[in-house]
């Protein structure tokens, strides 16, 4: 799951600031990775998109990931996890 980054974003990032923004939208991905790749160079290789979709705002992404059977507490900084990304 990532913001999706809008020029307005990245011109409040230039000058050291975040922007709000209540119609934001997120890109959610779910991908299966092959285990023997995920620690080497080339960990996409063999990687499958099980689905996306980006939503509107912070209620839609809860339903969506109410829908996909996630919750925010599942949720992990990407260096406590094995996604290579």
């Amino acid at each position: 799951m990532c913001p999706v980054t809008t020029p307005a974003d990245r011109q409040a990032r230039h000058e050291g600031w975040k922007r709000a923004d209540h119609a934001r939208e997120y890109r959610l991905t779910h991908w299966d990775y092959d285990a023997d790749q995920i620690d080497g160079f080339d960990y996409d290789i063999g990687a499958v998109l099980v689905q996306g979709t980006t939503v509107t705002g912070e209620a839609e992404l809860t339903v969506m990931l109410q829908a996909w059977n996630l919750r925010p507490d599942q949720f992990l900084y990407p260096w406590q996890t094995d996604d290579p990304t």
